[in-house]
């Protein structure tokens, strides 16, 4: 399908619409459970949703192990030249326009943590939609503070040193059971995290958006015949 909408139209059109109602347009396609990752890829908090297109990155097991060391300045010096290397992605990052892109990260399910309350609010302030990590994030409690729009298969203290190593950026990655290319559409809220192929995606929203119309007029009646007050779920789109 030829593409009609920019992809900043195009985004935020899908950000208007559900995971849910997305879902059913990728299963109207035929596209049942492609771009669906593991319902272990979960938010760090209730109520985060953002889409956006993805910005990948690798990272391998490590290769060689972290040796003890005698003192906290040896730690934080050994320490500073392995993160030189496994975060060498943000020097791309700073030098890329990367608005309206989520950070995709395939590390295998390791349980380090490659997201944390420094770097998550160095994504906001470059303008990322948000993170979604197969692997951990730490400082939960801070990254909960900072609102860090982060959805992950593992909460843990670890770091990433000793555990993973730079393996690529911007290639075809592995993310909770999907495989992830740069320029994919990718789709958060409290269900989970959806992967929209960029060349099916407006296919998909149109399809999204009846489901979506539909849906909101039946639960307008039943709100009317509860008594309930109006909220913004039935009128999502603002038309």
């Amino acid at each position: 399908m030829t593409a009609t909408m920019t992809d900043k139209e195009l985004i935020q059109e899908i950000r208007k619409v559900r995971l849910a109602d997305l879902s059913d347009g990728m299963d109207a396609l035929g596209l049942v459970n492609v771009g669906s990752m593991n319902t272990n890829m979960r938010p760090l908090r209730p109520g985060i949703s953002f889409a956006g297109f993805a910005w990948t990155l690798k990272l391998l097991p490590a290769q060689k192990s972290f040796q003890a060391c005698s003192s906290v300045e040896e730690y934080m010096q050994n320490n500073g030249k392995w993160c030189s290397d496994t975060y060498s992605y943000h020097k791309l990052l700073k030098s890329e326009d990367v608005t309206d892109k989520v950070l995709v990260i395939d590390m295998g399910g390791v349980a380090g943590g490659i997201l944390g309350s420094e770097n998550t609010m160095l994504y906001k302030r470059l303008g990322m939609a948000g993170a979604v990590v197969d692997g951990g994030c730490r400082d939960s409690y801070e990254c909960n503070l900072q609102e860090a729009n982060v959805f992950s298969t593992v909460r843990t203290f670890h770091h990433i040193t000793g555990r993973v190593s730079m393996g690529g950026t911007n290639i075809p990655v592995e993310c909770a059971g999907v495989t992830v290319h740069p320029g994919d559409i990718i789709c958060a809220d409290d269900d989970g995290v959806l992967v929209i192929p960029r060349d099916r995606a407006e296919e998909v929203l149109k399809i999204a958006i009846e489901i979506l119309e539909q849906d909101q007029k039946i639960r307008a009646q039943h709100y009317e015949a509860l008594g309930m007050q109006a909220d913004q779920t039935l009128n999502r789109r603002g038309n």
